[in-house]
């Protein structure tokens, strides 16, 4: 009975949540990944932590979203050091009828990896777990882990029912995910940044949310050059400018 009543939500939040062509205002939420209990990834000092650099990119990118485009609604997931469960960072996106939620994340790679990787990846939203992703599905997942009693929402997956409507969830918004997504691959590239593609990947707050949506990780934390990158004010505004002229330039070419 769960399963049948929220995927009737589904349902009426498919047909009811307008479009961006259609829309008389564009939102954008910005989803600074972990926070409060939950650091992420952490480089060779505890200092440095994926939800200080993830959080340090959002506000910049909302600053500049704020300054020069007002008529670009922001709404933020978090913009302090808090802890917000990941059904909830959804459900701020679906409560704004964004037109896009933009969640900013950092990559590391297991310690026990061996090597070095370097470079910028965007994700979108795929219900099949990829081998080569499996890494960044189990790490950017595994705040559920955190999340007590909130993580009862993830019980209905998987499911042959959910698996059918949440495959034409994902239709109706791949194609604008896809087109946003290689926007900011290739903004972040654009500043020096490597190039490791745009890939797709089971991640729950992508799962969750009724538009186009897209994970970024902006670096691996876990390799020293990056890391020391990621630390300075200049890097994460770097990256925020670029992901700021993606979003920019998605308004414009879907509005």
């Amino acid at each position: 009975m769960r399963r049948i009543l929220y995927l009737i939500i589904i349902i009426v939040a498919m047909i009811t949540v307008p479009s961006v062509s259609c829309a008389q205002s564009f939102t954008v939420v910005l989803d600074a990944g972990h926070g409060g209990k939950d650091a992420g990834a952490v480089g060779s000092s505890s200092r440095n932590r994926e939800k200080d650099i993830a959080l340090a990119i959002t506000n910049e990118i909302g600053r500049l979203l704020q300054q020069n485009n007002k008529d670009i609604n922001v709404v933020f997931t978090r913009k302090t050091d808090v802890f917000i469960e990941l059904g909830r960072r959804a459900q701020i996106a679906n409560k704004a009828k964004a037109n896009l939620f933009v969640s900013v994340h950092v990559n590391a790679l297991p310690k026990n990896a061996g090597h070095h990787a370097v470079g910028v990846q965007s994700y979108t939203l795929s219900l099949k777990t990829v081998g080569t992703n499996l890494e960044v599905e189990k790490r950017e997942n595994s705040v559920i882990a955190l999340e007590g009693d909130a993580a009862k929402q993830y019980d209905y997956f998987p499911s042959a029912e959910s698996d059918i409507m949440f495959e034409l969830m994902q239709d109706h918004d791949m194609k604008e995910s896809v087109e946003f997504a290689q926007m900011a691959q290739k903004a972040m590239v654009g500043i020096g940044r490597k190039d490791m593609g745009v890939r797709q990947a089971n991640l729950a707050v992508l799962r969750l949310t009724y538009m186009p949506s897209v994970l970024l990780e902006v670096g691996f934390i876990s390799t020293p050059s990056e890391e020391q990158f990621l630390m300075t004010t200049e890097g994460r505004n770097a990256l925020a400018r670029a992901i700021y002229d993606a979003i920019v330039k998605y308004k414009q070419q879907n509005s």
